[in-house]
């Protein structure tokens, strides 16, 4: 995390001659609330100052800072006494006043140079500042510094009513860190001598009434602890912020504290029906100054959002948490389970019936055996909100073109969602393309070199076994951005499944609206049905196979059976929330039901007919046999197929043994069956190798 501290060493002040054209009289490098412009948009920002008596024409005039240059190419005029506010936003088209780079947080120094390229007209040094608060000249043009608490943009400065403030008091130190505690637990807390701090244990904003600390504090029950410093000629220090859970369960734990206003309060409460159905809100107004911290480890500061769309209307809601500059988030990002580094992170609630483990199931099936669609990593653990038990939650990274970009090893990416392929980054014309390409019938090696086609059919083949309900709103996919680059999708939103007696082909292909993942245009087109049948029979004998992933789904209920029915004891009462054991039933009797309705209204549609090849796997011990390049489960395997479908079947004896005398295969293989309904009885045999 950045440091606030700041010497007076940092300021620089009389290099200059006393009397010049203009003056960089006050800037903000962290702007959150203190300029807000129409848009939502909180830009940093320069004022300039003209202390003579002739307008300041800027056209030509720069300003610099490190390697970044800003030309004025257009006119904008500085009156005699008077000021210009400067928007440093990148959004030059928007006007004159707009600066082609944003201020570095972290400090810097700041030229304004001459049109002549050469006279440096001001310097200005300024140091790392905490979000909203600035550094001018008080008064206006002088050369007296102050950090400004209640900044003045196009207004005069004023010296602040507690004096001039050149430095910043150093946060203070707790003996003890955030997390996990079975009895209650004293804190000492110290700051320099001279210092005196101030503490709320409620998640209160301690700058607005905080108590003053004389002594150890005693956390008796769980809380948040949130204190600063405060000294003669300093600014209050950044926020030391803790989370103290007294007697929780133990287990992969996560605190969000912030200021409790902020979630409850009428007008301004982001968690709350409020006056304006505030849970539902939107954009950076709704977004709210938070600490969130690991037991164990430092808090960090974030933003806070409500987030999700249909989902916002549970009780339980799911978060967005913005790892921003303007809260001296740290620079890295948040680091996930796949490698990758962003800078918003998101905290899924689960909250509807199911949700959690269809969730977890489908994604962890996806990863396990590399499935072709993208899907986000996700780690389930203990919600604390201003320490208080908040249940389940799986913390990911969001689907949005920083996460993909990275994903794909690429530079850029064009990112779509929803059922108009709205653009999220880039443009959609390649896709509109692709898809046109695909409505027309075109031949596969065509779709090919615009589409990743086994991504399209791996989705398909999801959705048409859990029959997903909103298929239709819950797309997203991508490309890189460069010549050759494919679409791809990505799989999330699992949670919502039909019966599995549901003909979930007659819905899809009945629908008037052109719907991912275009059912009836893969059924119409030959090669892309023989495609996705044969992928749908291979997944559904290997991945998505009872035993497998009913192996899978017993597994991940018995790791998170303790954090599930904690979640159910805190939601029951408000919210309809099936027992976590239920849950598995329901998936375990999905897992078992589905194939046989799935392939019967595939067959109906196709006008193929279902059969049945049964195949004999050895023990996973003795090597593997791999249908399509999926691992069957060992034992007599009865497979369900439709007629007429190709498949490919390989045989990999593990170390230790070879192919031994089967039966329905000769040789070694592969073994690529053009109508694998028509390979009757097949049964692999691995031996030990001869010593």
């Amino acid at each position: 995390m950045r440091a606030l501290a700041i010497l007076c060493a940092l300021f620089v002040v009389g290099l200059l001659p006393a009397q010049t054209p203009l003056v960089i009289n006050e800037l903000q490098a962290a702007n959150h609330r203190t300029l807000v412009m129409a848009d939502g948009d909180s830009p940093d920002w320069i004022e300039l100052y003209n202390p003579g008596r002739k307008m300041v024409e800027l056209q030509g005039m720069q300003l610099s800072l490190r390697d970044q240059r800003h030309v004025f190419t257009g006119s904008l005029r500085v009156a005699p006494k008077g000021r210009v506010l400067l928007f440093c936003d990148g959004r030059l088209s928007a006007g004159p006043e707009h600066v082609g780079f944003p201020l570095d947080r972290e400090g810097g120094t700041l030229l304004l140079i001459a049109a002549d390229r050469v006279t440096i007209l001001d310097v200005f040094t300024y140091p790392a500042m905490p979000s909203d608060v600035a550094l001018g000249r008080v008064p206006d043009g002088s050369q007296s510094w102050s950090l400004l608490e209640e900044p003045t943009p196009g207004q005069t400065n004023r010296t602040p009513s507690s004096g001039i403030s050149r430095s910043i008091a150093p946060a203070p130190e707790a003996d003890r860190t955030g997390g996990l505690y079975s009895a209650p637990i004293t804190v000492v807390l110290s700051a320099p001598a001279g210092s005196s701090i101030r503490c709320t244990t409620d998640g209160s904003d301690p700058r607005k009434g905080g108590t003053p600390v004389d002594g150890p504090i005693t956390i008796a029950r769980s809380s948040v602890l949130r204190a600063i410093t405060t000294a003669p000629g300093q600014l209050a220090s950044a926020e030391t912020n803790h989370t103290y859970l007294i007697g929780m369960a133990t287990g992969p734990a996560l605190a969000l504290s912030l200021d409790p206003a902020d979630l409850w309060a009428d007008s301004t409460g982001i968690n709350v029906d409020g006056a304006f159905a505030n849970f539902s809100r939107g954009g950076e107004a709704w977004e709210r100054s938070a600490h969130v911290q690991r037991p164990g480890t430092s808090a960090l500061p974030v933003g806070l959002r409500i987030s999700g769309s249909g989902s916002r209307g549970q009780p339980k809601r799911s978060f967005k948490l913005y790892l921003r500059d303007r809260y001296a988030s740290p620079d890295s990002g948040w680091a996930f389970a796949d490698g990758t580094h962003c800078d918003e992170v998101m905290l899924r609630a689960d909250a509807t019936p199911h949700a959690f483990l269809r969730n977890l199931l489908m994604s962890t099936l996806v990863e396990r055996f590399a499935l072709n669609v993208e899907t986000q990593p996700s780690e389930v653990l203990s919600l604390s909100l201003n320490a208080e038990p908040w249940g389940l939650y799986r913390l990911m990274p969001p689907k949005d073109a920083q996460w993909l970009r990275q994903r794909a090893g690429v530079e850029a990416v064009e990112v779509l969602e929803g059922p108009a392929a709205t653009p999220l980054a880039g443009h959609n014309t390649h896709f509109l393309q692709a898809r046109e390409a695909l409505f027309a019938g075109a031949p596969v090696d065509s779709l090919a070199g615009l589409m990743h086609v086994e991504s399209l059919i791996d989705l398909a083949s999801l959705d048409l076994f859990t029959g997903r309900a909103d298929h239709d709103l819950n797309v997203r996919c991508y490309r890189p951005r460069q010549t050759g680059g494919r679409w791809r999708w990505v799989l999330f939103d699992m949670d919502l499944w039909a019966p599995a007696e549901e003909n979930t082909v007659e819905r899809l292909c009945a629908s008037s609206q052109v719907e991912t993942p275009y059912l009836p245009q893969l059924l119409d087109h030959p090669e892309l049905q023989q495609l996705l049948l044969a992928r749908l029979t291979a997944l559904q004998a290997t991945v998505l196979h009872p035993t497998v992933a009913g192996a899978v789904l017993d597994s991940l209920y018995r790791t998170h059976a303790a954090v599930m029915n904690a979640d159910h004891v805190r939601w029951t009462n408000e919210m309809e929330l099936p027992l976590p054991a239920e849950s598995r039933e329901a998936l375990t009797t999905h897992l078992n039901a589905r194939p046989e309705h799935l392939m019967q209204d595939l067959a109906s549609r196709t006008g193929r007919s279902v059969q049945h090849v049964r195949v004999e796997v050895p023990p996973a011990h003795q090597g593997q046999v791999l249908l399509d390049g999926l691992p069957l489960p060992e034992g007599r395997q009865d497979i369900r197929c439709l007629s007429g479908i190709p498949a490919t079947l390989e045989l990999r004896p593990a170390a230790g043994y070879e192919l031994g005398k089967g039966r329905g295969l000769k040789g070694d293989g592969p073994f690529h069956l053009e109508d694998l309904s028509r390979s009757g009885p097949i049964r692999v045999k691995f031996v030990l190798l001869a010593p």
